[in-house]
């Protein structure tokens, strides 16, 4: 369900000829391995919508996100942006506004991390990083969960 209104919501920014191409950005995301920039798109946008559902979410529901799964998403961000370097401006004008539109609902319910948790808890605090790296939720179980490493650094 969730890919259908994903797909369903890039459908409103990108015509299937410009989803088709923007795909051809192929970004190395591990060894061996690349991804294309709509579907990491995709996945942010997948990601981001996630989080957000399960702001309410009680810390016994084991089916809830932790800080772990933050830093996923905040890396599938990290090549996206790198995927964006990789293509002409006039190209990526829609993509981009599909992209503000998916930031927008992040920063929506996050906040700055006075403390830097995630990129201790990463663990390359010394990694230029994207803004996206330097917001958590609010509230919820992801923050309940940086919270609890915090205590730890």
């Amino acid at each position: 369900m969730a890919e259908v209104q994903a797909r369903e919501w890039l459908s409103r920014h990108l015509g299937a000829a410009e989803a088709d191409q923007l795909e051809r950005t192929a970004v190395s995301v591990a060894p061996a391995r690349s991804l294309g920039l709509v579907t990491l798109l995709l996945g942010w946008y997948e990601h981001v919508a996630r989080m957000e559902r399960e702001l309410d979410l009680p810390d016994s529901d084991r089916s809830a996100w932790g800080a772990h799964d933050l830093i996923a998403a905040d890396s599938l961000r990290d090549f996206i942006a790198r995927g964006l370097e990789m293509i002409p401006e006039r190209e990526s004008r829609k993509f981009s506004a599909a992209l503000g539109e998916v930031d927008s609902r992040f920063l929506s319910y996050t906040e700055v991390d006075e403390l830097d948790i995630l990129p201790r808890l990463d663990g390359d605090e010394a990694r230029a990083r994207g803004w996206w790296w330097t917001r958590i939720p609010c509230s919820g179980p992801i923050r309940r969960d940086l919270d609890r490493f915090s205590t730890s650094f």
